[in-house]
């Protein structure tokens, strides 16, 4: 009877074994199909992306909101125009019963270049419209460009312009969500009026060694997963965003809206910050920041930051703004006895 009884423990025990085999088992396929359902939608999302990347109906776009540009508009379209841009997203802050984008811009809109959202007398900032403008087509652009109607997008290869095109298709920005692009300030090239012709060829003077010259604007890639432009941001680049990176593709080092010491090498935005003092008091001034209250003390202040002090641009900005700014006047009177 031992001999029996010791094989059913065998038995048994075999069956045992085979239960707990057929848990592992069951176990292991139910992670091997969780496994495979993670990878199907992961595969399934990245080939939605990559499908939508492909139908991106603009390569290019240019988005800026402004107020009283007018006059230097046309400019701007033309020159972005030029190196590639396919699409303008423009927000008018004019306000009411002032000039509008439309007035100069029409044939461009009719032909479907510019779109124009309108913010006509109210107060916004820029990255309202920013935010706006990416949720309306932020899946129609590969990239959107969000720059200030005064900066200009400068692409070389050596001494060759280049195109958007040419420039962002490279596969160093494959990974990048934003890039981002120093600024090169110009001053006034020490003229004092408003003379028509172009921004670019009336100030030629680009000044590199500009302190403010460390801060960016963002280029940001379309179908993003979230509006970057949600969270408080400033107007310089989207805040936190991981994937973003310098105008040479590696990884931005910091979350903020500056790169010290800028990187101007290949790739620079020309920021014409004040043009002549006429045009800097009349316009800019008016226009004012839409994110910075400043005194006038402070406007003074920025333009002569970036220009020489004169007799003839202390008057000018003294009788235009019925002040007087004594510091300036022993700046020139010092100069003019250095001189003499």
């Amino acid at each position: 009877m031992l001999p029996l009884i010791n094989r059913k423990r065998k038995k048994y025990k075999t069956e045992d074994n085979n239960e707990i085999e057929l848990k592992e088992i069951g176990y292991k396929l139910v992670i091997l199909f969780i496994i495979l359902l993670i990878s199907y939608e992961s595969c399934s999302i990245k080939l939605k992306d990559i499908e939508k990347e492909k139908n991106f109906k603009y390569f290019f776009c240019f988005a800026s909101i402004g107020k009283l540009e007018n006059v230097y508009v046309r400019e701007m379209v033309d020159y972005y125009k030029n190196i590639g841009v396919d699409k303008f997203i423009l927000g008018d802050n004019n306000d009411k019963n002032s000039e509008k984008l439309s007035d100069v811009l029409q044939k461009d809109i009719d032909e479907g270049l510019v779109d124009i959202l309108e913010y006509i007398g109210q107060k916004k900032h820029q990255t309202d419209f920013f935010k706006d403008s990416y949720r309306i087509y932020g899946d129609q652009c590969r990239w959107i460009s969000y720059y200030d109607f005064d900066e200009f997008l400068e692409l070389r290869e050596g001494n060759k312009q280049l195109t958007v095109q040419q420039y962002f298709s490279d596969k160093k920005f494959e990974k990048c969500d934003v890039i981002l692009v120093n600024w090169v300030l110009y001053g006034d090239d020490d003229l004092l009026h408003y003379e028509e012709g172009l921004i670019t060829e009336r100030f030629t003077t680009g000044l590199f060694n500009a302190s403010d010259n460390v801060f960016v604007k963002s280029i940001v890639k379309g179908n993003l997963r979230f509006n970057p432009w949600e969270e408080d941001q400033t107007s310089h680049r989207p805040n936190h965003h991981k994937n973003t990176c310098y105008y040479n593709g590696e990884r931005a080092k910091t979350f903020n809206d500056v790169i010290r010491p800028p990187l101007i090498k290949d790739i620079y935005l020309k920021h014409y910050a004040t043009k002549t003092v006429e045009e800097y008091i009349l316009n800019k001034l008016k226009r004012g920041y839409t994110s910075v209250v400043l005194t006038m003390s402070n406007w003074v202040d920025n333009f002569f930051k970036l220009n020489k002090v004169t007799e003839e641009k202390v008057r000018f900005i003294e009788k235009s703004l019925n002040m007087t700014f004594p510091k300036y006047h022993y700046i020139f009177e010092k100069n003019t006895k250095i001189n003499n």
